[in-house]
């Protein structure tokens, strides 16, 4: 996250913030690194500045008056569309939000992914900034500390209750299916990478019985360095899926060429149509409980495709 104080936000108005933002009653979390942070008793003016913040105070009932774009778009998250209540104000992209929009929303709590320390800093001269989670850590952990943040713990629990049962639900409807490998690719402008095991998405297949491909089980939340055409055999499984950030631009027109050559062609789960695109900003970035029901949704429309060649078993 790129933050630089604009010359034109005067210390006169950044106090006349902070003045508005004092509160009478105040209580201490801890976020994703162990910092104590003192944030409102009952924060009413909350931002959200990553993903998984607003995807989390969604479903705990919590509007934000502030969020970010999805990562690679000009919009909030596109699994989000038809659930953002109207009135949320886009205040900039994930790792750059305009602090003079922050600023004139008023917030008094902001929620954030990890940054640095000085960027931190900033942004807690404009209201109490939790940062809810860490890389590599299961979402699920940090709807919790969300939740606590905002007085929603009964809410979070029950939401993950619900979550065991939907994908225990998934595992049996996937029955016929259980361990067998499903590949999760970004292409990117220049070429294919594979999601790493601990990538959100791949936490998803795994709950509902499915595994990453042998040759994909890197450790880490990201993703593999931009693999050649002549590499393409490292992207295949059983099943496989593909996405792009953005749904138009350098990476799709990179992997509509791909699509036309014969290594892409001969890859297993193509040619046996075990294979589906898929929105690349919901599987291949973070995500949080909306975006994990969104994906096992997707699991169980592709593993049940009528025309897909079942899985060879040894």
């Amino acid at each position: 996250m790129k933050l630089r104080l604009p010359k034109t936000l005067t210390a006169v108005l950044l106090g006349g913030l902070l003045t508005l933002n004092v509160q009478a009653q105040t209580r201490e979390v801890e976020d994703a690194f162990g910092n104590s942070v003192t944030i409102p008793a009952s924060p009413e003016r909350v931002i959200t500045l990553s993903e998984i913040d607003l995807d989390t105070a969604l479903t705990l009932g919590v509007t934000p008056i502030g969020t970010i774009n999805g990562r690679g778009q000009a919009a909030p998250p596109r699994y989000l569309e038809g659930k953002l209540p109207a009135g949320i104000k886009v205040v900039g992209d994930l790792d750059n939000p305009n602090l003079e929009v922050l600023l004139e929303l008023e917030p008094d709590l902001i929620l954030t992914g990890p940054v640095k320390p000085e960027q931190l800093a900033i942004l807690n001269e404009i209201a109490p900034t939790v940062t809810t989670f860490n890389w590599a850590r299961p979402w699920q952990e940090s709807m919790l500390r969300t939740a606590h943040v905002l007085n929603r713990d009964t809410e979070a629990r029950a939401f993950l209750d619900r979550y065991k049962v939907r994908a225990a639900q998934a595992r049996e409807r996937l029955k016929d299916h259980q361990g067998e490998t499903f590949s999760i690719v970004r292409w990117n402008p220049k070429g294919p990478s594979y999601m790493f095991k601990d990538a959100f998405s791949s936490t998803v297949v795994e709950d509902v019985g499915l595994v990453r491909p042998a040759h994909q089980q890197d450790p880490g939340h990201t993703h593999s360095m931009a693999l050649s055409l002549e590499s393409l055999e490292l992207l295949d499984g059983d099943w496989l899926v593909i996405g792009t950030l953005a749904t138009s631009g350098e990476a799709v027109e990179a992997l509509q060429q791909a699509e036309e050559t014969a290594a892409f062609r001969q890859l297993s789960a193509i040619q046996a149509k075990r294979f589906a695109a898929v929105d690349g900003s919901l599987w291949t970035s973070l995500g949080g409980p909306m975006a994990a029901l969104q994906i096992i949704e997707d699991i169980e429309s592709i593993v049940g495709k009528a025309e897909a060649e079942p899985v060879a078993k040894d």
